[in-house]
């Protein structure tokens, strides 16, 4: 048996107690505080973000790898990239994001992708019931940030709105249109539009699957024209704040890569 010094006997006598309690709340308290939170609500694996905000005080990570196929002209292309999505919830309907396309690799290049910093401001709640949407907004300022052979030019900035309904059968539908200010590789600038739609299938509390239609660039041919895909997805919750997604794409038009596939760690602190 280990002996006690008259003071760590005085101390456990006199506040022996008093620190257990405070204890014993302090673990209540993050107990009731983590059972309160809904599972985890990520911007992907769907095109169409969520109209969600990240929980205020709380941190979120959604990390992408994604492989994007070109096989419309010589020589034939991959793109590997791995984008990532930071998130903070600042405040109820706030949530501040920087978004770094992270590593990237694509003719005969690689290095990393530029950044962008953003804000999500969550407008309004739904209603199922009056068949009222959510309805958020998110602003992002892509920056030239990255490896020189991969740098975009100037700031890009943009603007999408997500709005969501609730449907009956566990479906729900999510539209998102934006504006884009872009920049081509000779500096010119010009604006395209952004445009997502979604519906979602919910099959259990832990797995959805989703059909969509992503067009992340609408634009004069000059400028690029329009790029869209056809896609497929789901997503599996390992437990309410750790989730795996996967989408998979083909191209809408003749002017997109051919394919693509994305998977997706998602988790909440």
């Amino acid at each position: 048996m280990v002996k006690r010094s008259a003071w760590e006997s005085h101390l456990k006598a006199t506040h022996g107690p008093a620190i257990s309690a405070t204890l014993l709340c302090a673990l209540l308290l993050i107990a009731l505080r983590a059972h309160a939170l809904e599972p985890i609500d990520t911007d992907g694996p769907d095109f169409v973000e969520t109209s969600e905000v990240v929980p205020k005080g709380y941190f979120q990570y959604e990390v992408d790898m994604t492989s994007v196929r070109n096989r419309r002209s010589a020589p034939h292309s991959t793109v590997i990239s791995t984008p990532t999505l930071l998130k903070y919830g600042a405040a109820d309907n706030i949530e501040v994001r920087i978004a770094p396309e992270g590593y990237v690799r694509q003719d005969g290049k690689s290095g990393l992708g530029d950044t962008a910093l953003g804000i999500k401001w969550h407008a309004q709640d739904r209603d199922p019931s009056q068949g009222k949407a959510a309805v958020s907004w998110i602003l992002h300022f892509e920056t030239p940030s990255g490896s020189t052979q991969l740098r975009g030019n100037g700031i890009r900035p943009s603007l999408r709105s997500v709005i969501a309904w609730e449907l009956p059968h566990d479906l729900a539908l999510g539209l998102m249109p934006g504006i884009k200010y872009d920049t081509r590789e000779d500096a010119h600038r010009f604006t395209s539009a952004i445009f997502g739609a979604v519906l979602n299938k919910r099959f259990s509390d832990r797995f959805r699957a989703f059909v969509e239609l992503s067009a992340p660039q609408i634009a004069h041919a000059r400028d690029g024209g329009v790029l869209a895909y056809w896609d497929l997805g789901a997503a599996y919750l390992l437990n309410n704040d750790l989730q795996l997604g996967i989408r998979t794409g083909v191209a809408a038009n003749r002017n997109t890569p051919n394919d693509y596939v994305l998977f997706e760690l998602a988790q909440r602190f």
